[in-house]
């Protein structure tokens, strides 16, 4: 977790809430294309062991030990990801610091928003959580890391009463952000 902000608040700014996901949650969700892709490439990359050792076993063999390779992978850098990932609600803006290496801090206006969605995935359903996405003007709901537009709006892996709670504190928060402009 951040140690200090990543960010500096205007004036009249303040914090209404940090968001953290379930831990076990964003970490399966992370790793869960790393197990799919995981298969792929081991099976792939194990056929050129099997052509030159035509022994089926060590086929299995090497596939298994490419397939827990990339699982690990995938743990660490699930684990990695994980610590460097927050999202803060304040009156004014929506900001989510996320990364691997580094870290990339982004922002959204409360005023730009027009839907909070809950999504409730595959994944999301096997673990029973579920998912926010904060969606901007000209947006079109997209979910995961690797949407179209900027995701600094979703947020993975929480519980669903606090996706519900996450929904309405956004949405109330919006409608005061809006109101205040127009003052």
């Amino acid at each position: 977790m951040y140690t200090q902000l990543p960010f500096s608040l205007s004036e009249g700014e303040e914090i209404k809430s940090t968001i953290k996901p379930v831990p076990t949650g964003y970490r399966l969700r992370y790793i869960s294309g790393y197990i799919i892709i995981g298969i792929f490439v081991a099976l792939w990359l194990s056929t050129f062991v099997f052509s030159l050792l035509q022994n089926i076993m060590g086929f299995l063999a090497i596939a298994i030990i490419i397939w827990l390779v990339i699982i690990l992978i995938g743990v660490i850098f699930a684990s990695i990801s994980y610590n460097k990932f927050a999202v803060w609600v304040t009156n004014h803006r929506i900001i989510s610091a996320r990364g691997l290496i580094g870290y990339n801090t982004e922002s959204m206006p409360l005023e730009t928003i027009v839907d909070v969605v809950i999504n409730r995935g595959i994944i999301d359903r096997i673990l029973g959580l579920s998912s926010v996405m904060a969606v901007p003007m000209g947006g079109t709901p997209a979910y995961g890391r690797r949407s179209n537009f900027s995701t600094v709006g979703f947020i993975p892996a929480l519980r669903p009463n606090e996706a519900m709670d996450l929904q309405k504190q956004i949405l109330d928060l919006r409608n005061l952000r809006k109101k205040d402009l127009k003052e």
